[in-house]
């Protein structure tokens, strides 16, 4: 796929996120043959420690920009190394906690970084709620949805942007709390026709 059909993926499909920075080969962005191979974890090392769930130390607030969430010398040393073992150029993140999944994209000579993954879920977050989605919500799930008004009052009293936002559907779990596999979830989350993506990624997310 080309450079220009990426952007045009990225800026025109919701459900997917291309890095805009995105133009240098996987070798300079960091990907040297990473070994991940570390004592105690359980997501078999195909994913950085940075985001395996099991293993993370990084607590994201993905109500704000992953560069301004994340301390300043803690991003310098993260944003920029690769996601994954061996060079990937997509991921697909899903979640127990929203209904949307969003597909991470870059183009090919370049990898997934933890940076990119970060970045994508705040982005994709940041969206409007659609008269659709809120539909569902109001008419069936009372819980969800006063959650959902909290955290947007809240969130609202600061930006003051009056729409409901995709992030106000994590009420007061705002945190990464990082990506692990969960294959009965992926196959039951997976939409019938569509393409399998084979790094597909449950997030999790917390209380702060």
């Amino acid at each position: 796929m080309s450079s220009y059909a990426n952007w045009y993926q990225g800026q025109y499909n919701p459900h997917v996120y291309v890095p805009p920075y995105y133009n240098q080969p996987y070798q300079q962005a960091g990907w040297q043959g990473l070994n991940f191979n570390f004592p105690g974890s359980t997501s078999k090392w195909s994913i950085n420690p940075i985001l395996a769930s099991d293993m993370t130390h990084v607590r994201y607030d993905v109500r704000k920009p992953a560069r301004e969430g994340i301390m300043l010398s803690t991003w310098q040393q993260i944003s920029h190394v690769p996601a994954f073992v061996t060079p990937t150029y997509e991921v697909l993140i899903v979640s127990k906690a929203f209904p949307w999944s969003i597909l991470i994209h870059v183009p090919a000579g370049s990898v997934v970084t933890c940076g990119a993954i970060f970045e994508g879920l705040h982005e994709m977050l940041q969206k409007p709620i659609e008269d659709s989605e809120w539909g569902i919500v109001a008419l069936g799930d009372k819980s969800r949805r006063e959650a959902i008004e909290k955290a947007a009052k809240s969130r609202q009293e600061k930006d003051g942007d009056k729409r409901l936002k995709r992030i106000d559907w994590l009420g007061d779990t705002p945190m990464f709390k990082g990506m692990e596999k969960d294959e009965d979830f992926q196959k039951k989350r997976h939409l019938p026709g569509s393409a399998k993506v084979a790094e597909t990624w449950v997030v999790r997310f917390a209380k702060p």
